[in-house]
């Protein structure tokens, strides 16, 4: 009999841990469970024993290589008192986390941490994660090869909070991979999940910015795209003379349908001081800019 299930029997005659604690304890060690005459045995001698004074346990010394445990028999019995599986353990060992202390063993544990969920966010890439970012990641149930996907979209330097976000709106990587290809590389986290969240297609911002409408915030962009306002109708009002028109402004010409063409007939009319809603009244009274300008001839 080996060192270390000697010293679980005498805890157990001790009376210091039940007959299950070392079944745990021999389980974690690697050895058979105890048998129905060492449990006898235990019981009969803590009956004669009473619970007699133990000296300190030395640290187990490590098992062979296909059973290392590195635990004092007094963390052992921390990892029994808090239910640990030693299936858990080795599961932890098996998936290469051999460097964590009984106090992680024991956290990851009670969040129900799966080890291969470890495994896949280091092969994933992310290797510098504390424990309390793994155990969020897996709250949140974000999928290993979710991050691994975002990584591969160009986004390297995300925050646990910012895969989390991403994750929980459901941002396609696919669709940060396509905002990428499109030259869009500039924008927030917060950004790519309110243009995932309207659906905007990256060729619309595309369109924004080659009709030079680079002078317009994100919110503004998203606006017009709820509205179905193409970015060449903001382009070609401006080039008609309307150059400082608010998102509203813009939405409410073009809900009115005011051509841009008119609204230049206006001002080559000399009707250049117009407002919003004067435009829309001339052109919902099919006011023609040709007789306006007739006017002021025969005025002058």
């Amino acid at each position: 009999m080996n060192e270390e299930r000697t010293m679980v029997l005498e805890m157990l005659a001790a009376g210091k841990i039940t007959i299950e604690q070392a079944n745990q304890l021999i389980e974690v060690l690697g050895e058979p469970s105890l048998s129905t005459a060492e449990q006898w045995a235990g019981q009969r001698q803590r009956e004669e024993r009473g619970t007699p004074h133990l000296e300190p346990l030395e640290p187990v010394e490590p098992l062979d290589h296909r059973r290392r445990t590195n635990f004092t028999l007094d963390q052992m019995i921390e990892l029994s008192e808090h239910e640990v599986d030693p299936s858990y353990l080795r599961s932890l060992r098996d998936a290469g986390l051999t460097d964590l202390t009984v106090d992680e063993i024991i956290e990851l544990s009670e969040h129900e941490v799966d080890p291969s969920f470890i495994k896949a966010i280091h092969e994933g890439g992310l290797h510098h994660l504390n424990l309390d970012q793994i155990i969020e990641l897996s709250e949140h149930e974000v999928d290993p090869s979710y991050f691994a996907k975002l990584r591969e979209a160009g986004l390297h330097d995300l925050s646990v909070n910012q895969i989390i976000e991403l994750s929980e709106h459901e941002v396609d990587p696919s669709y940060l991979i396509k905002l990428r290809e499109a030259g869009i590389t500039d924008l927030t986290v917060d950004q790519l999940v309110e243009l995932s969240e309207h659906d905007i297609k990256p060729g619309y911002l595309i369109k924004v910015r080659q009709a030079g409408l680079t002078d317009l915030d994100f919110d503004a962009i998203v606006e017009l795209s709820e509205h179905d306002i193409k970015p060449s109708y903001i382009s070609r009002l401006r080039e008609a003379g309307l150059y400082n028109l608010s998102v509203e402004e813009v939405i409410e010409l073009n809900e009115h349908d005011i051509k841009p063409s008119y609204v230049k007939a206006l001002h080559d009319a000399g009707m250049e001081d117009l407002t919003v809603d004067q435009l829309i009244e001339l052109s919902e009274r099919e006011v023609d800019p040709s007789y306006l300008k007739a006017l002021q001839g025969g005025a002058n």
